[in-house]
Formats: structure tokens, sequence, C-alpha cells
């Protein structure tokens, strides 16, 4: 057979979808082999037939001619349909070992009489991740673009061209913050019709690799990103691979994928600078045992009356740390002194909770330091269910009515 066998009919399902394409399959299908016993009919990327053409796919799988062998190939079992599978045997194909795919390209090589440097030829390999397909692929781009004559250098450049995306290549952008620029990079790989499956699936190896390798699992890796990062990174991943099933644009799920990690690793390096500057304030703020007029043991004497009557100022003495600890505190009530610890009642979980933070008590136990004159411990107590009425004594401010929630609610959010 010279491959031109009027008995053996391919079709590329990706470009010929429709119920029309199908229905002229099937009239092809009934007529009888013109020179061989069987007639075959290959159908590539089955997967990508509209409802309809499955739909009338699914009449002639129920009912075949005896002579024709239907071959139906895909990458995305999912997308076909459950009547259709149930009508068909499952062939797996695993990806190719490197004397496989070397076998390959030799029998391409010589049936081309391509000269090409071994070297060349096993960089090729390598890079092509298994797959028969992405070789021969890879392999027609060079040959078009350098001719019969292919040297290592050749590929080399070839594939920095084209924008060929190794791990450890996504590790170092990411650290480096660069989304404009990988998402330039997708949007080259898809112009150029890279498999977005395979190279997520390169990223997923590359990264399980360097994450089992925090625990001295497998080879060694450079350094890189930390543990959480690469955690973070292949959750994205593995994400973006139910994503790859729900949208024609196949490069759209690994850019959601680090758009979002950039936003999360930008989130976390704000809420740490925050923490850093809360902190740095406290130690600043915090009142030195040899300034005048500051004693930082407390002396017990410390009465409910004067922490009431100086709870404005210890408001406005925590305000400048943190302005949702304010509100908190400004919805709360000092409720007694027992023990030499000041009992806060708070009315809401959320809020008890934020308080006893320990940068939010540091705060806290600041102010009331700068304002009573000495260190004073605090605890809180929920007290759901009391009817929260201000203590008749000047300079104590009213727990928070319906007026001051929109405005404590500002603060806390914003």
């Amino acid at each position: 057979m010279k491959g031109n066998s009027l008995d053996i009919l391919e079709i590329d399902a990706a470009s010929n979808r429709g119920i029309d394409d199908v229905r002229s399959l099937k009239e092809g299908a009934y007529l009888s082999p013109s020179r061989l016993r069987k007639k075959v009919m290959i159908i590539d990327e089955v997967h990508m037939l509209t409802r309809e053409a499955f739909n009338a796919l699914l009449k002639l799988l129920e009912e075949p001619p005896d002579d024709l062998f239907l071959i139906l190939c895909t990458t995305d079992e999912e997308k076909i349909p459950d009547t259709v599978l149930s009508r068909l045997s499952r062939v797996n194909f695993t990806r190719g070992n490197e004397a496989d795919l070397m076998s390959s390209l030799k029998k391409i090589i010589d049936g081309e009489k391509i000269k090409i440097e071994p070297a060349a030829a096993k960089l090729l390999v390598s890079r092509s991740d298994g797959s028969f397909r992405n070789l021969q692929r890879s392999f027609n781009e060079i040959f078009l673009e350098v001719g019969k004559s292919i040297s290592v250098k050749d590929i080399s450049e070839f594939l920095e061209k084209y924008g060929e995306y190794r791990g450890e290549e996504i590790e170092s952008d990411l650290m480096k913050n660069l989304g404009k620029e990988i998402l330039e990079k997708l949007q080259k790989l898809a112009i150029r019709g890279a498999d977005f499956g395979i190279l997520r699936e390169i990223w997923v190896n590359y990264f399980q690799t360097k994450l089992l390798s925090f625990y001295g699992v497998g080879e060694k890796v450079a350094e890189g990103m930390d543990m959480v990062a690469v955690i973070r990174w292949l959750s994205l991943l593995i994400e973006a691979g139910t994503k790859e099933k729900l949208t024609e644009l196949s490069q759209l799920p690994l850019q959601l994928a680090v758009v979002e990690f950039l936003n999360q690793k930008s989130n976390i390096k704000n809420q740490k600078e925050e923490i850093q500057i809360i902190e740095k304030k406290v130690m600043v703020s915090e009142p030195k045992k040899d300034k005048p007029g500051i004693s930082i043991k407390s002396s017990g004497k410390i009465s409910l009356e004067e922490v009431e009557k100086k709870w404005n100022q210890v408001l406005a003495a925590v305000k400048p740390y943190n302005h949702s600890v304010e509100a908190f505190l400004r919805a709360a009530r000092p409720g007694k002194i027992e023990n030499g610890v000041l009992v806060l009642e708070v009315f809401y979980k959320f809020h008890k909770e934020r308080l006893e933070e320990a940068k939010n008590r540091k705060i806290v136990n600041t102010g009331l330091t700068e304002i009573l004159g000495e260190e004073i411990e605090f605890e809180c107590l929920l007290a759901e269910g009391k009817k929260m009425i201000a203590r008749e004594v000047a300079g104590a401010p009213a727990p928070a009515g319906k007026e001051e929630i929109n405005e404590i609610a500002e603060k806390i959010f914003s």
C-alpha cells in the first residue's frame, strides 16, 4: 500500500464536526470496499463533534456494516457521550519511550533523506514529552524552516523562537512577577497551535518533583519557589485541568491560573507588610521602663470608673495603629475589673475573636498603657443576649447602635 487506498478514509473532526459531515461519512460507510477486505474509517479528535453529529454517528455505531472498521481517536474522552462510549472497544496508548520515539523519527529522516546531527535528534526527542504527534509536528516545522540539514543549533534556535516553555522557566517568571510576559508567551503558543493540556502536564510533573524534593523524595532540584508557593501553584494547575473542557480557548485556563497565582502572591505580600507596619508601630510606641510617669507593672489600683472615664482616650490612642481594632473596641464596653484584669463586654463572637488575636491584643494593651499610665491586662466576655445600655458615666461611650453599624463596618473592611 502506498497510503492512497480508497478503502481507508481519515477525517479531522476538529474541522469537519457538523451533522452534514457525519452524514457524508455514513453514506461512504455502507459502500463495499473496492480493493481491501475491510473498509477503515478514522475520525481524529472525535470529541470535537457537535451533539447532533454524535447522534448521527450513534446510528452508524448501532448498526455498522460487517466490512467496516471504525476507529475514533481522541485526547479528551470525557467530551464523548456515554451512549457512544458504551458501543466502543477502548484502547489506551501510553507515551512513547526514548527508543520508540527515536525509531519513529528515524523513519521520517530516512524517508525524506534528511541529514540531522545525532545530538539534535536526541534533543528533539527529549522535548516531545513522549508524544509521537508532538515529535512529528515539531520536526515538520523545523524541516520547513531549516531544510534538509539540521543541527543542534538549529533546533535550539527554533525552540527559543517559538516559545517553548519549560517548568524552570515558568517558575522563574512567576517568582519575578512577570505576569504580562507570561500571558504573552501563552498567547504565542496558542497561535503556534500548542497543546496546552500537554504543557500543563509538563508543569505539573516539574512542580510535583519539586514538592517531593522538599521531603527528600526523589531527585534534588534547584532552589526556587518555597513549598507554600509550590503547593498553591500545583493546586491552580490541577484546577486549570478541570477547566480545559469548558472553553474553546485552550490557553485560557493556564492564563487564569497565572493571574490568580500572582494576585494571591500580591495579597499575601501586602498582608505581611501591613502586619510588619503594625508591629513596628507597637514596638515604637511601647512605654519604656525608664519613661517618667509610666510604670510597666500594674499597681492594681486602676478602677473601672477611671477606665470608663478615659475610654474615649483609649480609643483615640488605638486608632492610629489599626482602625479596625478601634472599631471593635468602640462596639464593646468596659464591664468590670476582676483580679487586676479589665473585662470587656463584647456583643459579637467575631469581635471577640479578632480582639483576642495576638497582634490586636498587643495594640489594645499599648493603648491602655499609654492612657492609664500603667500596664493592665484585658479579656473579652461575650455578652450575647444582654441589653446594650451605656453606663451613665461621663466620657463612657455607648455601644454601637444602628446608626454606627455602617460606620464601624466601613472601618473594618476599608
